[in-house]
């Protein structure tokens, strides 16, 4: 299959996620893990707290404190790790 605009070349890692997702067994799994994922990205991409960036300014409009968003990363730390001892 060749790459086009509207189905762009996926990474390996990229492919590894999707049939991941499609080998959930239960439609309601699924349908939480993907509402997670959506959440986490919008985790990542906007992480808005009442801290200082790494540019020296506030985060953005607070929508959680710093303590919030410590414990997210410490979680996801967990995680990862959890993963790499499996």
């Amino acid at each position: 299959m060749s790459p086009s605009s509207d189905r762009p070349e996926l990474s390996a890692a990229e492919w590894n996620l999707i049939q991941d997702l499609r080998a959930l067994p239960d439609e309601a799994l699924r349908a939480r893990v993907q509402t997670s994922l959506n959440e986490l990205l919008f985790f990542f991409r906007t992480p808005k707290c009442q801290g200082i960036g790494v540019e020296g300014f506030p985060c953005g409009y607070p929508r959680s404190s710093c303590e919030d968003c410590h414990q997210i990363w410490d979680m996801l730390d967990k995680v990862a790790e959890r993963s790499r001892q499996a």
